[in-house]
């Protein structure tokens, strides 16, 4: 199921068929950009009403800075093209898990996404608030990631194989960006594909694939440092593969910072999959999870709450006005990705645990 290939619906079974096509490149700024054309088949599976360019054109660029210098050197994004405002930036991490952890999570994003469109009443969305909301996968290096995650990828129309280039000019690629509008996405277990007719709406996809592994704070400095000044989001939300939000999570997480102009972050209450009957519990690894979780959700959170500070916001699912991250908190969470041996040993501690820097 890669880009590249043509796509025939046989109850949900693909067959593919390798096409040959040549492409001019264009320079932009010294930047090299490309816009790639989706293949029809894929178009088919999405809403019939929706061809503009966003849908019909996949955005690849190859960046060649570190991602503090991605703005300063001229690099752009689709979104930020548009001239669209930025009310949810989700950004999620990923390494080499699995196709099912990975349908899992952003299939409930997709979701989350479509109830902020129903919610008509409201002033910042309803029908068109697909344009406010951005997910941003950010992959841990190019060799590691799953090629089932990319085979999905390819399906929904955000990734296209065949087109990474490891330099440009004498420069080497240090992330491959693609950029997509997409209403497709898979279901985990079953492997059926969602669209329009399953309630999926329109999602803008960032895929941020860096060619070297360079750990998960490095990952988020994409998300905060290269991304984050050109969309200039107003909530940020921070989401791991395998992290399965409920259908209104994303609403309800952006509602504490909507009503409440003071509040910097917030968190949900996270819990483990017990199956049906909570049969997973025979596990006692889940049942020492679960019962960390139960604590932390009904003494730890409540009590810290009340007192309008919370030690740590869990890097799982978690949210973050990006005005009050800007500067010095960003700058100290940072500190964790070149902290080694030698370090004052309370600092390199907090720093290890990366959201004690944040929260």
């Amino acid at each position: 199921m890669l880009p590249g290939y043509s796509y025939s619906d046989n109850g949900h079974q693909f067959t593919t068929e390798r096409h040959t096509t040549r492409r001019n490149i264009e320079f932009s700024q010294g930047h090299l950009c490309m816009e790639l054309a989706v293949p029809n088949s894929l178009l088919k599976l999405g809403a019939p009403d929706k061809f503009g360019h966003e849908f019909t054109h996949t955005r690849y660029t190859a960046a060649t800075c570190v991602a503090d210098e991605f703005a300063a050197k001229g690099y752009s994004l689709r979104q930020q093209k548009l001239g669209r405002k930025t009310e949810l930036f989700i950004v999620v991490t990923m390494y080499n898990e699995g196709d099912d952890l990975f349908c899992k999570t952003i299939l409930a994003l997709m979701q989350n996404i479509a109830y902020l469109c129903s919610r008509k009443k409201s002033s910042t969305w309803g029908d068109n608030g697909w344009q406010k909301a951005v997910i941003c996968i950010v992959s841990d290096g190019r060799a590691k990631i799953n090629p089932r995650v990319l085979s999905v990828l390819g399906l929904m129309g955000v990734f296209q194989d065949g087109v990474m280039k490891n330099s440009v000019g004498d420069n080497p690629v240090t992330a491959h960006l693609f950029e997509y509008t997409t209403q497709i996405a898979v279901e985990a277990e079953s492997m059926e594909i969602f669209g329009p007719k399953q309630g999926i709406v329109p999602v803008q996809i960032i895929f941020c694939l860096k060619e070297k592994n360079a750990k998960k704070i490095n990952s988020h400095r994409w998300f905060f440092n290269a991304f984050g000044p050109l969309l200039n989001p107003n909530v940020c939300v921070l989401i791991d593969v395998g992290t399965k939000p409920t259908k209104s999570s994303l609403y309800h997480l952006w509602k504490a910072f909507d009503v409440d102009p003071k509040v910097g972050g917030a968190c949900g209450e996270i819990y483990s999959e017990l199956g049906s009957g909570c049969f997973k519990l025979i596990n006692p690894l889940v049942a020492s999870q679960n019962f960390e979780y139960k604590m932390s959700n009904i003494l730890d959170k409540p009590l810290e709450s009340s007192f309008g500070y919370i030690s740590v916001l869990p890097g799982a699912f978690s949210a973050y006005r990006y005005s009050a991250l800007k500067g010095v908190p960003l700058q100290q969470y940072f500190k964790g990705e070149t902290m080694h041996g030698g370090e004052n040993i309370f600092a390199a501690n907090m720093l290890k645990t990366e959201f004690y820097a944040l929260s």
